[in-house]
């Protein structure tokens, strides 16, 4: 036996670690043909190989078995009691002479403490730095020591169990860390995510690049907020008052979309208690939609009746809009029909807005009996969304037009023109 552990010596002593699924219905993807490429980062052709040596030599054993959470069955290999045997002698030889079999083994299966007091301190940086990711990524941006340790899945991704990441995270220099964070900051920009660039960055403490990334790509943020995002954007600390309106806006707008109530009431009141009227204005119109989600009317009525008073001079039709569906919730259909008819009397820039008000006059119509009206109402309030889908068509075929694509751009046209047409009445 050599110095160091031959493949086939690797895939005895990977497959003894799963002993306890030889006679198992589902059996685990590691004891597949792929899963034991992975756990010993070498390619499909050469385990393939190295399993018929180890088959010929009656150390291995292999069926078809039903592999976890898959569909369909899979060749699975199990050591036989001659293979159960090497492995003992493999463990020996190695204890014997100080052979590290931690490198041998698929860590995703290693227990934090035991994998970080075995790991040579060689491994530790890269271990560490693939530790602070929340999710998958691809194992040749790390160093070449990695490929040796790091399993990964079909697509080339790292993916540690979440127990493991933690413990060594614990146990890791917090000034290392922020490195680590700040070397995921880079790859994720390059894979352009920004969530998970906004979450490294908090963890690296660059709270001002936080900032300055929430106050430039807040609405891509909130196109699908959720907890990762708020995991990252609650963690921002000391924020700069050129930054706050929007950041306390991404903050307390995450949490009101993903059900964390009470700490969106907190930042709402923070920003309600701002010297800036935009802000203030901003944390009643949450503070008033929280209270929408959580069905108490009444006080969404008092918030956005506050978020108003913000602006003595101005009228925001969305909030307009918001002030009378509270009503109408809450049983109460004259007030809101003189808030949507005066709004109605003057020019909307939003063509949704414009659809929305119509709506609710409709629901008034329908909750009073004026069914007829109703019927109006709606057919406007679709005519309204119909200007809009006709303006997007419009600027789609603009664009084609100025790169040259004549086509598409008489495609989008006519679209335009059909729908002007369906809409008219």
């Amino acid at each position: 036996m050599a110095a160091s552990l031959t493949v086939g010596e690797r895939i005895i002593f990977h497959l003894s670690q799963y002993t306890k699924y030889h006679d198992s219905y589902d059996v685990p993807i590691d004891i597949s043909q792929d899963g034991i490429a992975a756990a010993l980062r070498i390619s499909r052709a050469h385990a393939a190989l190295e399993l018929k040596k180890l088959k010929d030599s009656k150390d291995v054993t292999e069926r078809l078995s039903h592999i976890k959470k898959g569909r369909t069955k899979r060749k699975a290999y199990f050591l036989t009691p001659q293979g159960e045997k090497k492995a003992k002698e493999i463990m020996q030889y190695a204890d014997l002479n100080a052979i590290d079999l931690t490198p041998f083994q698929d860590i995703r299966k290693c227990k934090g403490p035991e994998l970080w007091e075995a790991l040579d301190d060689k491994f530790k940086p890269v271990v560490a730095m693939s530790c602070v990711f929340r999710k998958p990524f691809r194992r040749e941006v790390l160093p070449d020591i990695a490929t040796s340790l790091l399993p990964v899945d079909e697509r080339g991704m790292v993916d540690l169990p979440q127990e493991l990441k933690e413990y060594v995270v614990s146990v890791t220099d917090p000034e290392k860390l922020k490195d680590y964070h700040s070397f995921a900051v880079d790859y994720w920009l390059h894979w352009d995510d920004l969530k998970e660039v906004l979450y490294h960055l908090v963890c690296a403490k660059r709270f001002a690049d936080a900032e300055i990334l929430v106050f430039h790509h807040a609405k891509e943020l909130l196109i699908s907020p959720d907890e990762d995002l708020l995991e990252a954007v609650s963690n921002i600390r000391d924020v700069t008052k050129g930054y706050s309106g929007l950041v306390h806006y991404v903050q307390a707008e995450t949490a009101r979309r993903v059900g964390k109530h009470e700490y969106c009431l907190i930042v709402t009141k923070c920003m309600e208690a701002s010297s800036i009227p935009s802000e203030r204005f901003d944390g009643y119109m949450i503070e008033g939609l929280l209270n929408m989600d959580k069905k108490e009317y009444a006080l969404a009525y008092r918030a956005f009746i506050r978020a108003r008073g913000v602006y003595d001079d101005h009228i925001n039709t969305a909030l307009e809009c918001h002030i009378a569906e509270s009503l109408i919730r809450n049983g109460d259909y004259h007030e809101p029909r003189e808030i949507l008819e005066r709004l109605l009397s003057r020019r909307f820039e939003e063509p949704e807005e414009e659809a929305r008000a119509y709506y609710l006059l409709g629901v008034i119509a329908l909750k009073t009996g004026e069914d007829d009206e109703a019927l109006r109402m709606f057919a406007l309030s679709r005519n309204a969304m119909n200007t809009k889908q006709t303006e997007l068509y419009n600027k789609i075929s603009e664009m084609y037009y100025s790169i040259g694509n004549r086509d598409k751009s008489l495609e989008y046209a006519l679209k335009a023109n059909n729908l002007k047409l369906t809409g008219t009445f």
